[in-house]
């Protein structure tokens, strides 16, 4: 089956963002977002609705942790 070259994006851009959001980056949100994006297109090409469920949840959370620290880091600077 041929994936594209979307599953090395996915797979290189997840361990990317991992590394970055435990090095404390923010922006390690962003690239775990493409990586949720491309599990999902990949779900998608092997027709996996429990993938394609998971990688929306998963972009979910990420957009979640996005705007958290956005707003955590703002309240800090307040006080």
């Amino acid at each position: 089956m041929q994936f594209y070259g979307v599953d090395w994006l996915a797979t290189v851009a997840g361990l990317t963002g991992v590394y970055l959001l435990g090095s404390q980056k923010r922006y390690g949100f962003l690239v775990m977002m493409v990586a949720s994006s491309s599990w999902f297109t990949v779900g998608v090409i092997i027709n996996s609705l429990p993938l394609m469920l998971g990688s929306v949840v998963f972009f979910a959370l990420h957009l979640r942790g996005w705007f958290k620290w956005s707003r955590d880091a703002k309240t800090e600077a307040q006080v």
